[in-house]
């Protein structure tokens, strides 16, 4: 037994030495593995960091923009509100939505609750998204959840432990910031029912909780604003830590995690103390501008290479709206679509190619066939949206019509149920086939489908389980 313990020893002492043996003399100096410590920490620290700080700029805007009496810019539980229908005249914005009217508000639930009161709406489609400081959704108030009848809702922040009004339903927000936006959809796209939509979002009524009852409570006084720099990075790219740190430490980071937050502390990225790239060495910065660089870079291939096509349309990720710890795909989806919704609520779908899995062009006539069987299921309605490249905005056209769907008086089904809408440059000649004509711009463009209120079998469609017709040319 004991000379069997000696050569076990003697056997381990050899491997102990040839692994030594294998630690070669290093050719990087400290401030090279500075560097490269900044460089891969910075680029999972990128990737984790840009919903943050897109978050933070919507609200940095949405707060210096003139809107209505607010002249200096919209302080916080203000609506702004959009009283019409997205065009290509009132808005700028990449890929938006053309079914509903908006509004938004953004929260400050450190001081105290916010009271939110909603009236009925009937049958009518509408949704009050509510989202943390980091794109989540914790709660839709919505036809969908709540149904037409209204309700009373205060909106508190995690640590508040207070009574609220008698009548009020609590709820409760992860951040102390909170995105908040309204979406009221007209049955058809006509002014009297977007008549109707203004009188129900004028009726949506925010008011801070010690404010109930003050007939002299004026929201541009009492309120404030959030001002931790101008998230413009032209002149110093690396301003983006400065920035969301500082966002960090008024929204702290979920629970769970931790041991990232220790990570991302490595390089001075600690929401206890502000990131100052002043006290930066050159290494550290050039590591961290070159982890900029290659998160940018995963996120675009993020975007533009999905392994989700279903016939020519991309199928995003059920974590849309509520993302876990799947940053990437966040930041994905902040680049893309901030804001939208999670499945349970919408599901939207892009389509850059054609049911041959060729790029669409304006030249060419195209028809979008839905079997009777295979048409969109919602508990709501579902439109497509068509947009020119490269801007990814809505295409100027005569008829300024840029959806087709429900929500189209014209539009009309075939005697079988079935439904083809025509999309091309050159409007149809028959007349049987102007009314589900869906104009598009003479080059390339890429088509949005978009489904409110999805049924629980649209749920499968990321497994391709259900029907999707693909955009077929025709000439």
């Amino acid at each position: 037994m004991r000379k069997k313990t000696i050569i076990s020893m003697f056997i381990l002492l050899v491997g102990v030495s040839i692994l030594s043996a294998q630690v070669e003399k290093p050719t990087w100096t400290k401030d090279k593995v500075m560097e490269e410590t900044y460089y891969t920490i910075g680029t999972q620290a990128y990737i984790y960091s840009i919903t943050p700080f897109m978050m933070y700029s919507v609200l940095y805007q949405t707060q210096q923009i003139p809107y209505e009496s607010y002249t200096n810019g919209v302080p916080f539980n203000v609506w702004t509100k959009m009283t019409e229908i997205a065009n290509v005249k009132n808005t700028r914005t990449v890929m938006p939505n053309v079914n509903t009217l908006y509004a938004s508000t953004w929260l400050d639930l450190r001081k105290e609750p916010v009271l939110l009161d909603v009236p009925a709406f009937g049958s009518r489609y509408y949704s009050i998204g509510l989202q943390d400081a980091y794109m989540n959704y914790f709660n839709i108030i919505g036809s969908r959840t709540i149904g037409g009848y209204g309700g009373k809702f205060a909106i508190c922040a995690a640590n508040y432990s207070g009574l609220i009004p008698a009548g009020y339903t609590k709820v409760v927000s992860p951040t102390p910031l909170v995105w908040m936006l309204m979406r009221i959809a007209p049955t058809y796209m006509n002014e009297k029912e977007i008549e109707a939509c203004r009188q129900l979002q004028s009726q949506v009524v925010l008011t801070p909780m010690s404010q109930l009852g003050n007939s002299a409570y004026d929201p541009s006084t009492y309120n404030h604003k959030l001002n931790i720099g101008v998230p413009d990075l032209s002149k110093s790219p690396l301003k983006f830590y400065e920035i969301t740190n500082k966002y960090m430490q008024v929204n702290p980071p979920p629970r769970g995690e931790e041991a990232l937050m220790a990570q991302f502390s490595r390089i001075g990225f600690n929401t206890s103390v502000n990131f100052d790239v002043a006290t930066l060495s050159e290494p550290q910065k050039n590591g961290l501008l070159r982890g900029m660089v290659a998160a940018k870079e995963m996120i675009n291939t993020e975007i533009t290479n999905s392994d989700n096509i279903y016939n020519g349309w991309t199928i995003p990720s059920k974590d849309m709206g509520n993302y876990g710890f799947n940053y990437l795909t966040r930041a994905a989806m902040t680049m893309q679509s901030i804001g939208g919704f999670p499945w349970e609520e919408a599901i939207y779908i892009v389509g850059y190619k054609d049911l041959e899995g060729k790029e669409m062009d304006g030249e060419y006539n195209y028809v979008l066939h839905f079997g009777k069987d295979e048409l969109p299921q919602v508990n709501a309605f579902w439109s497509l949206t068509m947009y020119e490249l490269p801007s990814v905005m809505l295409y100027d056209n005569p008829l300024n019509r840029y959806q087709m769907g429900p929500q189209i008086e014209s539009m009309s089904y075939n005697k079988d149920g079935s439904l083809d809408i025509y999309i091309g440059h050159q409007q149809p000649k028959e007349k049987s086939k102007q009314g589900n004509w869906l104009p598009a711009p003479s080059g390339w463009f890429v088509l949005s489908l978009r489904m409110y209120n999805p049924k629980a079998d649209m749920f499968t469609l990321d497994a391709h389980k259900v029907p999707l017709p693909g955009v077929q040319k025709i000439q």
